[in-house]
């Protein structure tokens, strides 16, 4: 494993605080009934996974970490957004 710098420590530690913001929305503003979280939680799912992705490929290239990270913020975003729109399509009868 190659050492990091101080960047690149802090791209992984903006990654991790972005992987709170996807199960914190669901907890938040969540739908209360089962039938309805299941496809919810696959877009939480989606978003941990291309987040995990992002962090994978800063920890093993240099070059491609400040790519990663946007990435992975502009990923996080994208299924926030498809997150609320979800959580707001259950809501509405």
């Amino acid at each position: 494993m190659r050492e990091l710098t101080l960047l690149e420590t802090g791209y992984l530690c903006g990654l991790l605080l972005l992987s709170l913001v996807l199960p914190l929305l669901m907890s938040f503003c969540g739908p209360p009934d089962a039938a309805t979280r299941n496809p919810c939680m696959k877009t939480i799912r989606l978003g941990q996974a291309l987040g995990a992705l992002a962090t994978v490929v800063v920890l093993v290239s240099a070059p491609f970490a400040p790519y990663a990270a946007a990435f992975g913020l502009v990923s996080c975003i994208c299924c926030a957004l498809s997150l609320r729109w979800q959580i707001q399509q259950a809501a509405t009868p």
